[in-house]
């Protein structure tokens, strides 16, 4: 299994995961569904277009460690269970290792099959990044929709779907509903975050332990100093714990295969001040040297092309949380209910210069484009195009960050945390 990293921003409404995504088009062809393992079918049935063909098919891709998949199985069930597999099936796509999908099968138990796709072949078919990701096909192999969540799903339309006949299959949004589901992501993601003791009556902690998966790395950003970061390396926890741009950290030497949990609660507490508790117990917990360095570097300014014009491609949503990333395989940039300075940070990665946002504007976008040449005009050009957006080379004074192996680590003492009384 590859080792990723996963962020969840908890103050991101759930139906902005499945937005934003290379997903295959309504009225196209599904993409060809291969696997390695198919869960909870009956002897002798095939996951395939043919075999498939006649039912309307609700493909929710997923994983075990995603706290909104884990909220949403419950409404899924409860759908799945009220329609006759014969007409409408069900199947959770997930690339993870067997045994994992397994073993919370016995806890969790999920309605419909279960497709095993470890080689993530139907994930790249299907272009599903953040998930969950919900495809509804209908009878003939065709997509009718990628961005439905299953609390809006409409039963009669499925049925409607089932019948060859169209339908609209989303429902308007509840306001109830979506407060129970914000609730039942914060409720998974603390069954997520395993924690080594009780954390309710503090005003403040701040705690790295080890990690215990070195191939997989979970990131729940619950809101202003509060956060969890689980199975990281070191110079994982300084960029997300302080923000700081990936490309900006450096390794300087070999740092052991050794990951950390950190933990943090301190959602009154001066961010500067928090920043520098933060350093020292990293130092302190991954035996390790941090050390900053300011230096006039070539930089790209992001500005707006015209004042005078609405952006392109905003998002619906002006408030709560929203991330930006350039994915290399497939050389996207995906917007996702994203700051502009969630932007700059995105293009920092892909240019690999930094980028800093003085554009003074609080927009949020929802858009993604490929971004597959370093060529400046064509990276502008595409910036220009989907976002109203424009780089300006000029010069900046930039703080890097570099990490080196402390010569004396102390192994008998892991684990810091910084307790203010």
């Amino acid at each position: 299994m590859k080792h990723s990293i996963t962020v969840l921003l908890f103050l991101l409404l759930s139906q902005l995961f499945a937005q934003g995504q290379l997903l295959p088009k309504p009225d196209t062809p599904a993409p060809a569904l291969t696997y390695t393992q198919l869960l909870q079918a009956p002897e002798g049935a095939k996951a395939n277009w043919p075999a498939l063909r006649g039912r309307v098919v609700v493909l929710e891709f997923w994983a075990t460690w995603c706290a909104p998949c884990v909220a949403e199985i419950p409404i899924l069930n409860k759908l799945a269970d009220s329609l006759d597999p014969k007409k409408v099936q069900f199947i959770a796509v997930d690339d993870e290792d067997p045994a994992i999908v397994k073993a919370f099968l016995k806890k969790r138990p999920i309605s419909g099959w279960v497709m095993l796709d470890t080689s993530g072949e139907v994930f790249k078919r299907f272009g599903v990044g953040p998930r969950p990701t919900t495809i509804v096909i209908d009878t003939k192999g065709r997509v009718v929709s990628t961005s439905v969540r299953p609390e809006r799903l409409r039963r009669d339309a499925l049925l409607q779907l089932a019948m060859g006949r169209p339908a609209t299959i989303e429902s308007k949004a509840d306001a109830k509903v979506d407060a129970e589901m914000q609730a039942a992501v914060a409720s998974a993601m603390n069954d997520q975050v395993r924690k080594e003791e009780s954390t309710a009556d503090a005003l403040f902690e701040l705690s790295i332990r080890p990690g215990d998966d070195p191939q997989m790395t979970h990131i729940f950003l619950r809101g202003p100093g509060m956060l969890d970061i689980m199975n990281a390396t070191p110079d994982t926890l300084l960029v997300y714990a302080l923000g700081i741009p990936p490309g900006r950290v450096k390794v300087n030497g070999e740092l052991a295969k050794t990951v950390y949990n950190l933990h943090l609660h301190a959602p009154s507490t001066d961010a500067t001040r928090l920043a520098d508790a933060i350093e020292l117990a990293i130092e302190s917990a991954c035996g390790v040297k941090i050390e900053g360095r300011i230096a006039v570097q070539n930089v790209y300014l992001l500005h707006v092309v015209d004042k005078t014009k609405p952006l392109p491609n905003l998002s619906l949503s002006a408030h709560g949380g929203g991330f930006a990333f350039y994915d290399k395989k497939t050389q996207q940039i995906q917007l996702m209910n994203a700051s502009v300075d969630k932007i700059a940070e995105a293009l920092e990665e892909s240019l690999g210069t930094p980028v800093i946002n003085e554009s003074g504007i609080s927009a949020r976008l929802m858009v993604s484009f490929p971004l597959t040449s370093q060529n400046f005009a064509a990276v502008q050009s595409a910036l220009e195009k989907n976002t109203g957006l424009t780089l300006i080379p000029a010069k900046r004074p930039i703080e890097t960050f570099t990490l080196t192996p402390n010569p004396a680590p102390n192994p008998k003492n892991p684990t810091a945390t910084v307790k203010p009384a």
